[in-house]
């Protein structure tokens, strides 16, 4: 994992197009192609981000963009789309990289690991012809506690919540659009 915080302007376009004003921004280059851009304030969610796979390219400013201050432009590409970010980077004030080595993955504890243990374990109390998919199924928006397919295929998807509310209930319908718009 690669840190810099650098003062640095972003533009991404693809299926919109946002700027960010020159600014000291923190970038978080990840091993697996990931390119986030976070501020200090408002929230724990980047700015603007690339998800992979994608490429990163720096080069040198052209003249118009050096006079501006430009040292660096940081290309990252979308190997499977259009989308793309480019970083003008003005003045890097910390690079430093880091090796973190073979993420265990988020080990849950209590009721709801328990729960989802027991529930993936007689599968069929979801009904006849029930069949587990997989644990913590990675998706693009996080994983699904439990993925089960019925006996016509479908998706059930299946999280286990210490208490039920509205947002726990948008999250498993956004988990559902995810895997019926891509099996």
């Amino acid at each position: 994992m690669r840190l810099v915080v650098a003062r640095c302007a972003a533009r991404y376009t693809g299926r919109l197009t946002a700027e960010l004003p020159l600014a000291t921004r923190l970038v978080v280059v990840k091993a697996d192609g990931s390119v986030l851009l976070h501020s200090d304030g408002g929230s724990y969610k980047p700015l603007n981000w690339m998800s992979p796979p994608c490429s990163l390219a720096v080069q040198a400013p052209d003249e118009a963009a050096a006079a501006r201050g430009v040292r660096e432009v940081w290309r990252v590409q979308h190997a499977k789309s259009d989308d793309r970010l480019e970083i003008e980077v003005h003045e890097v004030l910390h690079d430093s990289s880091h090796d973190l080595g073979v993420d265990p993955g988020l080990v849950k504890d209590g009721v709801e690991a328990h729960l989802q243990a027991l529930l993936a374990e007689q599968i069929e109390l979801l009904g006849p012809g029930h069949v587990l998919v997989r644990r913590e199924f990675p998706t693009a928006i996080g994983p699904v506690d439990i993925l089960a397919r019925d006996p016509a295929g479908g998706s059930v998807a299946v999280e286990i919540k210490r208490r039920g509310d509205i947002d726990g209930v948008e999250q498993l319908t956004r988990y559902l659009e995810l895997l019926n718009r891509d099996p």
